[in-house]
């Protein structure tokens, strides 16, 4: 098991956040209005990505997750703006991780396609709050609460081992789609053009969804 790292050099990550609040706290409508979407995520060192590469970079904590919170409030404020000034339907809602806050982001769809598409995206509810990141951001946001899962296809596990690189790749996914299946983890049947598929959901905290 790897050890987590400590984080050092603070006053440059806090200077990295505000850069990265600057880069993106003004929309670019344009953009936004050819491809119907846009979002923004955690993007500066060391934090971009550390849950998706499994790293053993720590999670951001006090000051640090207290700047990128109201960050992302900052973020949404100003797309707001924006938005209102289109006169039509759209989708705008940060969402928190917890205690994964380096996945936490803000996004905004319009076109009910797409606003459908992020209004069900969570489709597993936690159903219990957390008034840690209420205690930081404004009163005007409303919340739901879901869980944060990582998510795994039995279709693609059991993928043959000839499509693979790697033996070792492939061992893997065997012994993943195993454990899947002696733990008592969320499993969904799904269907698509590929033919029947179960997902399994690997609880790893939570999600708060907010907006105005």
């Amino acid at each position: 098991m790897n050890r987590i790292k400590k984080i050092r050099g603070h006053k440059k990550i806090q200077k990295r956040i505000q850069n990265w609040i600057e880069q993106n706290r003004i929309i670019n409508i344009g953009d936004f209005l050819a491809n119907k979407y846009c979002y923004t995520h955690i993007s500066f060192e060391p934090y971009f990505n550390i849950s998706i590469n499994n790293s053993n970079i720590a999670e951001p904590k006090t000051k640090t997750r207290k700047q990128i919170v109201l960050g992302l409030q900052e973020i949404y404020n100003n797309w707001k703006i924006e938005l209102d000034k289109l006169n039509q339907p759209y989708f705008l809602k940060i969402y928190l991780f917890e205690p994964r806050i380096s996945k936490s982001q803000v996004i905004c769809a319009i076109g009910k396609e797409k606003i459908e598409y992020y209004e069900n995206f969570y489709q597993i509810t936690d159903n219990k709050s957390d008034l840690n990141f209420q205690k930081i951001l404004s009163p005007g946001f409303k919340w739901r609460t879901h869980s944060d899962d990582d998510m795994y296809s039995e279709q693609e596990l059991l993928t043959p081992e000839s499509y693979y690189h790697k033996e070792d790749d492939y061992n893997y996914c065997k012994r993943l789609l195993k454990k899947l299946q002696k733990k008592n983890y969320t499993k969904i049947k799904t269907e698509d053009e590929y033919g029947e598929d179960y997902l399994y959901y690997v609880p790893k905290g939570k999600v708060l969804i907010g907006g105005k």
